[in-house]
């Protein structure tokens, strides 16, 4: 490779990747970002920063990943709750996963410029929309950040125990980043395997290990992984616990349930045009008799026997064929081997971000074993090229919840996902007529979800509408189930609906029996200390008022505090101002 050249075609991909996803820097908060960093005060107050850190997001009590949230944290110190800070630290994130793809690439592609070409595949690939665009997806950026740096040390480091060392930290860090990078225990076999393929026959292998103290980095990975069980269990209490809303059904169905998403997950990776979207919905358990499921499992075994083949008779295919089997590996935890937590979705464009690295390896790999690769070549330049167009087009919809769910649910109106997060949109966006509209749609087509009815409760609420509002609150409370955190949080929302809707109905002694309710269940939210202060300042209690307004000023986000303190003072001058 000329050297003038070499440098540029490093960090050309990353460079690009960045530039792709800079409209994104202008976006809000969306989806769970309000959860994490401006509903709850857990990653913005430092007194409160260890009990979100240690404890499992409020998703599923498996979900144990201490540090994106506490890069959160930082982000929110250092930036005073600016999304752009948010943003700016995942598109980061995303150029240089891009420049490591191009490393590896480098590693064991010796072509000139083919190294570049895996690295833009990966760089522009519409599934990785999501990771870059929302920031609550940094779980996955970051785990692909220190997977792909571990294989990259472990490459280019030559002291064994150095390495070893690397490796050992990095699978540690990406263990505390997110559950499934233990799929690096499969990765690093495959990857040493590529890198020997061409050199050292099949059986003589362990040998080869030895000699380069390849053992000394699988005794760092035993150290790191034991480490993060013993942080895992002394956080959670336990090491994993059955908390899956998706149904695998018997044997066979279980079978045909991977199968499908596997298939679907490779569908997905192929040609993602015009199917990339936040949710993806089906019904479990797989019917017996469903085509795609069957489909997929088929597919499933062809590649298998496929690779097993290439990897046995063609030693030209082994490197191509074992890219292919790491990218096979790095579905493996999210193919509901074991079944995922979320069952309205079958498949995330997010979980995607490793398998498309290793695939952008591959096809590179095969497409420089070819003997005439023009052809080849011109069908991917069009393909990235309509890669671009499509990564164009959909990071506007990530701009705002009321743009990413009007997209959804106008893709995927059958989602309970989409349909829940579209009718909360509405009602944040203070669309409260097309809220009601919309909401009392849906829960006529049923079923019922709590969250819905909450929000058409507050449409209610906000346009006078009080005694029906007060019957649909008390209805979204009976309907919310209580087996968690985020259970807890909005059915504590709940009771602060409620009790707003007695306060305004002058009920004073039942408005209180509502918010001390609330506060009790979810005790750091902002609204129920804030609606308690105004009715302890009309009852004339200042005292106890002022503790309420400051507890809400301290939990509040920056522009929610702000106008909670001006508010509520407010409301305490034509108190104090107001004749006995």
């Amino acid at each position: 490779m000329p050297r003038k050249f070499d440098r540029l075609l490093l960090v050309l991909p990353g460079w690009l990747a960045f530039m792709l996803y800079l409209p994104s820097l202008s976006h809000g908060f969306v989806w769970d970002d309000n959860y994490f960093l401006t509903d709850l005060p857990l990653l913005r107050d430092p007194e409160l920063w260890w009990h979100q850190i240690s404890e499992p997001l409020f998703v599923s009590r498996n979900y144990f990943r201490p540090l994106p949230l506490a890069a959160f944290a930082f982000e929110a110190r250092l930036g005073g709750l600016n999304a752009f800070v948010f943003h700016f630290v995942n598109v980061l994130v995303h150029a240089a996963n891009t420049t490591l793809v191009v490393l590896l690439a480098r590693a064991v592609i010796p072509t000139w410029g083919a190294p570049a070409v895996a690295g833009l595949l990966f760089a522009v690939h519409p599934a990785l929309v999501e990771n870059v665009a929302w920031i609550s997806d940094r779980f996955d950026l970051m785990m692909a950040l220190f997977i792909l740096l571990a294989l990259v040390c472990e490459q280019r480091i030559r002291q064994p125990t150095l390495r070893a060392s690397g490796v050992g930290v990095l699978f540690l860090l990406a263990l505390l980043c997110k559950e499934t990078a233990v799929v690096l225990l499969v990765l690093l076999p495959l990857w040493q395997a590529m890198q020997r393929a061409t050199q050292t026959p099949w059986r003589q292998w362990l040998p080869v290990l030895r000699a380069n103290g390849d053992h000394k980095v699988w005794v760092a990975l035993l150290l790191a992984l034991l480490a993060y069980l013993a942080l895992r269990y002394l956080a959670l209490g336990y090491f994993y616990w059955n908390d899956s809303a998706m149904a695998p059904g018997n044997g066979l169905q279980h079978l045909l349930l991977m199968g499908k998403t596997t298939g679907w997950y490779a569908v997905l990776a192929l040609w993602p045009f015009g199917q990339m979207l936040p949710v993806h919905p089906a019904q479990t358990p797989v019917s017996v008799g469903d085509p795609a499921a069957w489909l997929g499992l088929a597919g499933l075994g062809l590649v298998c026997a496929s690779l097993l083949w290439l990897l046995l008779r063609s030693p030209q295919a082994r490197r191509p064929a074992l890219a292919g089997a790491m990218a096979l590996a790095a579905l493996a935890p999210v193919s509901n081997l074991v079944p995922l937590t979320i069952g309205d979705n079958l498949v995330h464009d997010r979980y995607l971000i490793l398998p498309v690295a290793f695939l952008a390896l591959a096809l590179t790999m095969a497409w420089v074993a070819r003997p005439r690769p023009l052809v080849a070549a011109l069908a991917a330049g069009g393909w990235m090229a309509g890669a671009v167009v499509a990564v164009v087009g959909l990071v506007p919809n990530w701009e705002s919840n009321l743009t990413l769910w009007t997209w959804a649910y106008a893709q995927r109106p059958e989602s309970r996902i989409a349909r829940e997060n579209y009718v909360a949109a509405l009602v944040n966006a203070n669309r409260n007529e097309d809220t009601i509209i919309v909401a009392r749609k849906l829960l006529a087509i049923g079923p019922e979800v709590p969250g819905t009815t909450h929000n058409l409760a507050l449409a209610l609420a906000r346009l006078g509408q009080l005694d029906e509002a007060e019957r649909v609150a008390l209805r979204a409370i009976g309907s919310y189930p209580s087996t968690g955190s985020k259970d807890r949080l909005d059915v504590g929302e709940a009771y602060n609906l409620l009790g707003y809707i007695y306060l305004k109905q002058g009920r004073s002694g039942e408005a209180e029996q509502a918010l001390r309710q609330s506060i009790a269940l979810a005790p750091y939210l902002t609204r129920p200390h804030y609606n308690l202060a105004l009715l302890l300042f009309d009852r004339g209690d200042l005292e106890a008022g002022d503790r309420e307004l400051a507890i809400a000023v301290r939990y509040g986000n920056p522009e929610l505090a702000e106008a909670h303190q001006r508010l509520g003072s407010q409301a305490k001058q034509r108190k104090q101002a107001k004749p006995e």
